[in-house]
């Protein structure tokens, strides 16, 4: 696709101009590509080949909201992951996050995106953590979800103690999961309710080394379906490697090197009420699904502890995604399924690697539990160096023949970037739906016109 510039860039300052610049670009038959997320940008998600003016609300930070008793935030789309975990820690709670975000990416990009956090026994439900949301139709319209749809104002809401954060609603609505996954193509989101977690109070963090990726999934089920621990996740060498090495090409050759081929990091946790108790029945409980297959809990791997890795999962990498860091480029094919097929997918993208000479040692793999193990993210990735126009090429025909293996062995796109195209296409019947339904929330398809074909 070639890739066209914006006209121009907006920036309007509060939501009844952003009103405004909508109906003005329905009357103009203009077409609005909106951006909350600071630069650069990592995926396509702005990219389109129809003319348009970028509308960039990252300007956009307040969090006029911060309730621990119903333990709820509400922030702005230009509220980055830094900024809002500052805001929460005086008020002891903190939020799920995805693994290391980069340090301008918009939370509420993130969660509107339906981006996997690390700590998937806090989530009871694929939108999670979206309470209710405020946005605009294609046509300017406004509209609010959840608790905030009403009865009453939302000032008036607040000062019975109402905290907005119910998701479904109004009535039997629940727009939210319309707008969420959309990609900026059915609405403008201007606020939104997070639900927030209490801060651990301490921490004991474990990592378990495997030889398999199957090596380590009887234990993650176990361990999830008894609501154990707090945040989880797999890596291979490789991944681990490049979250850990930063910009340092050496210390990412030396990790890929001493690490295990597969490893999982298990966190533990205690909170406000008996954190001491708490976090030594938790251990002895995971310690004890551990042996039964076969693995243990370790403090450190070589030169990498259990601590250091929740470090770098748990804040953001800077401007540069880490997938980016050493090679400057990555290509990263992303998808859902259940955790016990990651195996078997993962072995589809290697397939199709090998035909593009990618050798296996060169593909990163994380497995991310979602919906407290009911489902699971599994993304691969390839670096490479962008300015090579060969190697750019070579990992777009890479993407295309491996999303192409991996949606007839089963994998789910719920998250289409890049090979969009294709993803739609293998379900006809669903992409007719998404088209009715843009043309009841945005009839005149200013909201970013051509993208997906829409």
């Amino acid at each position: 696709m070639i890739v066209r510039p914006p006209s121009r860039v907006l920036a309007p300052g509060d939501v009844p101009e952003l009103q405004r610049l909508i109906e003005d670009a329905n009357e103009a038959e203009e077409n609005l590509v909106v951006m909350s997320s600071g630069s650069p940008h990592v995926r396509d998600g702005l990219a389109t080949a129809e003319a348009h003016a970028l509308v960039d609300l990252s300007a956009w930070k307040r969090v006029d909201l911060v309730d621990r008793r119903n333990r709820v935030c509400r922030v702005e789309p230009g509220v980055t992951y830094d900024e809002l975990l500052a805001a929460l820690q005086p008020h002891g709670m903190t939020l799920p996050m995805p693994l290391a975000p980069r340090s301008t990416k918009s939370v509420l990009a993130a969660v509107m995106d339906r981006e996997p956090s690390t700590w998937p026994n806090k989530q009871w439900d694929g939108s999670d953590p979206v309470g209710s949301t405020e946005f605009l139709f294609g046509t300017g319209e406004h509209f609010r979800t959840g608790a905030a749809g009403g009865p009453g104002s939302i000032d008036a809401q607040r000062k019975v103690g109402g905290a907005q954060k119910f998701s479904s609603g109004p009535s039997h609505t629940d727009f939210h999961r319309v707008l969420q996954g959309a990609q900026g193509t059915m609405g403008v989101v201007t606020w939104a309710t997070l639900r927030a977690e209490l801060a651990p109070s301490i921490e004991d963090p474990h990592l378990l080394r495997a030889d398999s990726l199957d090596a380590l999934i009887p234990y993650v089920y176990d361990v999830q379906r008894a609501l154990l621990g707090e945040q989880s996740f797999i890596l291979n060498a490789r991944a681990a490697a490049m979250l850990m090495a930063g910009m340092d090409a050496g210390l990412l050759v030396a990790l890929c090197e001493s690490l295990p081929p597969f490893l999982c990091l298990q966190n533990i946790a205690g909170f406000e009420r008996l954190p001491e108790e708490r976090l030594a029945y938790q251990r002895d409980d995971i310690g004890a699904h551990a042996s039964r297959h076969g693995l243990e809990l370790l403090q450190a791997l070589d030169a990498v502890s259990a601590r250091d890795l929740l470090s770098h999962a748990n804040n953001t990498c800077g401007e540069i995604d880490w997938r980016q860091h050493v090679h400057g480029g990555c290509l990263s094919v992303f998808f859902l399924s259940t955790l016990d097929r990651a195996p078997e997918l993962a072995a589809c993208f290697t397939e199709s690697a090998k035909d593009y000479g990618v050798h296996e040692s060169e593909i990163g793999l994380y497995v991310q539990p979602v919906v407290q193990n009911h489902g699971c993210h599994i993304e691969l990735t390839v670096s490479y160096d962008p300015s090579s126009g060969t190697a750019e090429a070579n990992m777009q025909r890479l993407e295309e023949d491996a999303v192409t293996r991996l949606l007839d062995a089963g994998a789910f796109f719920s998250r289409p970037y890049g090979t969009a195209d294709r993803i739609f296409a293998k379900n006809p019947a669903n992409f007719a739906l998404i088209r009715q339904v843009k043309s009841l929330f945005d009839p005149n398809r200013v909201l970013h016109r051509g993208k997906w074909g829409l």
